[in-house]
């Protein structure tokens, strides 16, 4: 729950600078805007490789060799983004700008310094942290908050907010390094083979990271090239919901890969997907309410927040919430805890191919309803691929990975629930309040349920719930 909380807060520029960007600016300037961070999000996903994630396994595999994972980590991230950002460069200028166009000096500073020197998150975590992440984000999260609206807000220019965001990461570029230098610990024990073991782990797992980023954003780059600024304004609100989804889901399976590889690593006897079969139902209560509520509500959200001229997006905002049913599992916690990484990469082309054909279909025929359809089908069947691949790795029948029994049980409830929102009335009389009381008049529904239905996880959260609610109420009685 607290990275959870950490993780929306550290995505709150991409969350709540559209509500105030939308107002600020035109329809084409936040357009601009949008296209910038579009190639900025490519070009990031690509530089970083995912490599600082290979500190939630082998910092908490291996913490007396902390210092030796993250100096690797540091270097391998430097060498990715100075050639990214390098070969972008170069490619840009062979192609008359087609790639980036004129983004390109502010794109290639913005990824070098957003990228490098940004692995304390994941080393914390592998520490467990917590507080210090929270403090982090938290504190990163209101300095980006603040420079980017002011800028928005007493200029009204794209590039002033542009450049405004580069020297603030530059900033913590700097701050960043000078905090390393301070603290790196030096004279520890050096692991002979650590460059290969996290070579081999960032390989695959940053090939699979640069894959689905691209997957992610491919729509959006197709948007961007053949429905302009405006076009693409349009399909990042109706797409708004996606850091959303993805801190919920990666939330999860962070906090959970760390201890599985310590589980791994003891060998301890039983099951060893248990915490993660348990993760997916957690992942199933948090996802599928937030789905139904956001589809029933999704007029007066888009209209409300974003103004009459976003309504446009409404059906991509809805088609685009199936996504969150494919979240509910999360194949590549139990791959990665065993270091088998390689069909992550394999399933995520396949993902690539089969979005690419259907964005070559569906775009120039059904617009921008049909760039989120084409990204849901690729994100089904990459699921299909992983689910396989992880069957054959730990030994046991596709269909016995997933307990769809109480995946059942958590749909059933939120169906049953669901029935409190069927009135217009909920923003006919109180617009957007209405939302928030029709979505809490849901939960008071749907949790009973999931507790009648015994759901075991919602058992158990009630029962640890239950304990410190107890001792409080017994100081309060002494």
């Amino acid at each position: 729950m607290v990275i959870s909380i950490t993780r929306l807060m550290n995505q709150g520029l991409l969350l709540v600078s559209p509500i105030l960007l939308t107002r600020l600016l035109s329809v084409e300037e936040f357009g601009w805007y949008r296209e910038f961070l579009l190639y900025a999000t490519v070009l990031e996903v690509i530089a970083s490789y995912n490599i600082f994630t290979s500190l939630l396994r082998f910092v908490a595999h291996q913490p007396e060799h902390r210092q030796q994972f993250v100096d690797q980590a540091l270097l391998m991230t430097l060498g990715t983004s100075t050639l990214v950002v390098a070969g972008t460069a170069v490619l840009n200028w062979i192609f008359d700008g087609a790639l980036v166009g004129n983004y390109m000096l502010p794109v290639g500073v913005y990824v070098f310094v957003y990228v490098n020197f940004d692995y304390w998150e994941y080393m914390w975590l592998a520490q467990r942290r917590v507080a210090a992440v929270f403090a982090y984000t938290s504190g990163r999260l209101i300095v980006r908050m603040v420079t980017v609206v002011t800028a928005a807000w007493l200029t009204s220019d794209v590039q002033a907010i542009i450049w405004s965001l580069i020297a603030l990461e530059a900033l913590r570029f700097l701050a960043s390094l000078f905090m390393w230098a301070s603290h790196r610990q030096r004279g520890q024990r050096r692991l002979e083979s650590a460059w290969r073991e996290q070579l081999r782990f960032c390989g695959p797992t940053g090939a699979a990271h640069v894959l689905v980023g691209l997957n992610r954003s491919m729509s959006s780059l197709c948007v961007a090239k053949l429905l302009g600024p405006v076009g693409l304004a349009h399909y990042t609100i109706g797409t708004y919901m996606r850091p959303i989804i993805a801190v919920l889901r990666n939330s999860l399976s962070d906090a959970l890969l760390p201890e599985m590889s310590l589980q791994q690593r003891s060998q301890q006897p039983g099951d060893p997907l248990v915490l993660w079969r348990r993760m997916t139902i957690v992942a199933a209560i948090l996802l599928i309410p937030t789905a139904v509520l956001l589809a029933r509500f999704a007029d007066t959200i888009v209209v409300t927040v974003f103004s009459e001229e976003y309504r446009i997006a409404v059906p991509v905002f809805q088609i685009y919430l199936l996504v969150l049913f494919r979240e509910i599992v999360d194949f590549a916690v139990p791959l990665r805890a065993i270091n088998r990484t390689a069909p992550l990469m394999y399933g995520n082309i396949v993902s690539l191919v089969v979005n690419a054909i259907s964005l070559a279909i569906l775009l120039p025929t059904v617009g921008l309803l049909g760039a989120a359809v084409a990204f849901i089908i690729a994100r089904v069947i990459e699921g299909l691929y992983q689910a396989r691949q992880t069957s054959k790795a730990y030994g046991v029948a596709a269909r016995e990975l997933v307990k769809w029994s109480d995946v059942g049980k958590v749909a059933l409830s939120a169906a049953l629930a669901s029935i409190t929102l069927a009135t217009s009335l909920w923003t006919s009389t109180m617009g957007l309040f209405g939302v928030v009381a029709a979505g809490c008049c849901f939960m008071a529904v749907y949790v009973p349920l999931l507790l009648l239905l015994r759901v075991p996880e919602a058992l158990m959260l009630k029962e640890r719930l239950h304990l410190p609610v107890g001792r409080a109420l017994a100081r309060l009685r002494l």
